[in-house]
């Protein structure tokens, strides 16, 4: 048989019969996909968000951030659930998912141009929150192509695939987008043009296969809400990995006040503390994605996922005590580097096991977008949290916070039955 499925085939439900050798074409679309998808994001969230906010608002920076995430986090959630299960539902010559992906690189172009080239603080909100509805409708609809096309016995590699993309865009975007702290129009435009052509080569890489033939379900009012309600039948490992993926992000705050707790607390100035920034992301992309190569193949070999990816997790947590107890831009820089390695880790087995743990082949996109939601709420949730701690124990309580957070979500990954 074949090696690669089409898309209505996998939408059924991929087993391993169907591919006795790996799938390439969704292999190398999730990995290009796992770079352009996050990219310019990235660079705008970690960055380049921050530093026009400092510029709008020098005095109030950290409180307008953690309201601007806030509304983000509303924003994104419904943007991924509603773009999940819309695509479930999408039928067309270029499958379900890839015209997700084709619109929302056109429209989020759009959205960040306007977020790049204004100083009026209304339209560089509105334009980030366009933007973050439409990336997170478009992560959605692309982070399926794993349980669409991909069969479990090659899913650690499958997803480290993802995650050596995603790695290289979360540390890559930074390196780039560092570099222009005191120019964001050029880091954005440089940032959207790398993230769109490496989410257009996915495309065409995947090559998803018409789907036009794949029979609608009927319509009805309950049919309707379950296409945008979390899976009533999902199970405990199922809310044990999404408790998982909410912690895992939480401690995100850390690196979105990197800016402010090189200058305010560290003592550097603008320009070092880009330089910090890029110099660190430089690392953690190398530790990264030189973990995240080998761990998913490892990983299908031994068929294991869960006791690595917990390891990883604590291998995050434990050096957020380094420049707790050394507050220099060098102890934060090795930090930044140790914690890298186990993020590389978790980066390239995390789909894998969300992937498993999911109910319904026909509704991956919609139940993989409850599960990315919940590191989205995390994920947005973190400058709120950092915040508060930032205003409560100074910038020096973040890293004990790291610790304790990164701590339970290991012990989450821990206690999932259903992956070995």
């Amino acid at each position: 048989m074949a090696n690669e499925v089409s898309g209505a085939t996998s939408r059924r439900g991929v087993v391993d019969e169907d591919q006795p050798k790996f799938p390439w074409k969704p292999g190398l679309g999730l990995l290009f996909g796992g770079a352009g998808w996050y990219w310019a994001g990235q660079a705008v969230n970690a960055v380049l968000l921050p530093a026009k906010i400092a510029q709008i608002d020098p005095e109030g920076k950290v409180g307008m951030v953690a309201i601007v995430s806030t509304v983000t986090m509303v924003i994104s959630i419904i943007a991924g659930i509603v773009g999940g299960a819309l695509s479930d539902m999408t039928r067309s010559r270029f499958g379900s998912r890839t015209p997700w992906i084709v619109g929302g690189v056109i429209v989020g172009t759009i959205a960040l141009l306007f977020f790049a080239f204004t100083s009026h603080v209304g339209v560089v909100l509105a334009s980030w929150w366009v933007y973050a509805a439409v990336y997170n409708a478009m992560l959605a609809a692309g982070c399926a192509w794993q349980p669409d096309q991909v069969a479990p016995r090659w899913r650690g590699t499958a997803s480290s695939m993802y995650g050596v993309g995603h790695q290289a865009a979360l540390q890559g975007a930074q390196v780039v987008a560092s570099l222009f702290v005191t120019n964001i129009p050029t880091g954005v435009i440089i940032s959207l043009v790398i993230g769109d052509v490496l989410s257009l080569i996915s495309v065409a890489v995947c090559r998803e296969a018409s789907n036009k033939d794949m029979p609608r379900e009927k319509f009805t009012v309950g049919s309707a809400l379950s296409n945008f309600l979390p899976p009533k039948d999902g199970g405990r490992d199922y809310w044990l990995a999404a408790m998982a993926r909410f912690l895992w992000m939480v401690p995100g705050g850390i690196g979105t006040y990197r800016l402010y707790t090189l200058t305010d607390y560290m003592g550097q100035s603008d320009a070092d503390a880009g330089k910090w920034m890029s110099f660190m992301a430089l690392l953690a992309v190398i530790a990264a994605v030189s973990c995240g190569v080998i761990a998913g193949p490892i990983s299908d070999k031994f068929r294991s996922v869960k006791i690595p990816l917990a390891i990883a997790i604590f291998t995050v947590g434990l050096p957020c005590w380094l420049p707790f107890f050394v507050p220099t831009p060098v102890m934060y820089t090795i930090y930044v580097a140790i914690s890298s390695l186990g993020s590389g880790v978790f980066s390239s087995l995390d789909q894998a096991i969300m992937t498993t743990v999911l109910p319904n082949p026909k509704t991956a996109a919609k139940d993989l977008a409850f599960l990315n939601s919940c590191g989205v709420v995390g994920n947005l949730t973190a400058p709120l949290l950092a915040g508060w701690v930032i205003n409560t124990f100074g910038y020096r309580g973040l890293f004990p916070m790291g610790f304790v957070v990164l701590t339970s979500a290991a012990i989450c990954v821990f206690f999932i039955k259903k992956v070995k």
